[in-house]
């Protein structure tokens, strides 16, 4: 493995330490900083120059200055010849909110009222578009009132690793299985279910009296396989957003003692 670099940024040194040890392979020499107006400084001391290089950062924690550490690296990594880069991204981040953007509504007089009036004051007699298309193409929803417009930032995310110079990615478990096909480069996908299962039996106490619960309609076919491989009973908690200003929450299953 001597044409391998294993490199690691700021978010998760700890498990870029475990994976080094569990390879036999040494981390390389990379010095992570900021500069005094808080700019991300990245210095790669160890040469790259036609090598492998495995790049580990998750999209944890203080996530922004991860996702631009991230990207300098890879481009630090490309600068200095490297042969591929890989990136290794346990949770990938700003993954989680596309199923957010279109399914949100705000009511009219929250958003879109100035357009509302500016279209007013115009003085302009033609009527608003009718029909589904055109009040789609408008930003409006069938109930009335404008929709929340939000930017797919996962695809941006997608988009920004490939033009940083970016060969390969691999993410686990990713929240919305679509993004693979944002991708142009390799996407190789790493399921936590078999360690999951591992952990479970060997770390809780009486487990097969257990119940696994899904924290949302989403996880609930992940939480269901768990359950059929465990024999394990199944709850899921039910979110219903109410009035479009909070949310919620009821429990489908027995717990009660377990």
């Amino acid at each position: 493995m001597k044409n391998i670099v294993l490199l690691t940024g700021s978010s998760h040194p700890q498990l870029a330490r475990r994976i080094s040890e569990s390879l036999g392979i040494e981390l390389g020499d990379c010095t992570l900083g900021k500069f005094s107006n808080q700019e991300t400084s990245v210095k790669i001391k160890d040469s790259v120059r036609e090598k492998h290089v495995y790049i580990i950062q998750s999209g944890c924690g203080r996530v922004n200055d991860n996702v631009i550490e991230l990207f300098i690296l890879i481009q630090a990594c490309r600068m200095g010849s490297a042969k591929r880069i890989t990136v290794v991204t346990p949770l990938f981040p700003y993954s989680r909110q596309s199923e957010r953007s279109q399914k949100k509504r705000l009511p009219q007089h929250q958003i879109g009222t100035e357009i509302m009036n500016s279209l007013l004051q115009t003085g302009d007699s033609r009527p608003l578009p009718q029909g589904t298309f055109a009040q789609s193409f408008m930003g409006m929803s069938e109930g009335g009132g404008y929709r929340q417009w939000c930017a797919r930032a996962g695809t941006l995310v997608a988009n920004l690793l490939q033009a940083a110079g970016a060969d390969h990615l691999i993410a686990m478990d990713l929240h919305d299985p679509q993004y693979q096909g944002f991708f142009q480069i390799p996407v190789d996908l790493v399921y936590a279910e078999p360690s999951i299962i591992q952990w479970i039996r060997s770390e809780i106490p009486n487990w097969r009296q257990a119940v696994v619960v899904s924290p949302d309609a989403g996880g609930a076919k992940r939480a269901t396989s768990i359950c059929n491989k465990l024999n394990l009973d199944f709850a899921l908690i039910h979110k219903e957003d109410v009035g479009g200003t909070r949310e919620s929450m009821g429990l489908v299953g027995e717990v009660e003692g377990r």
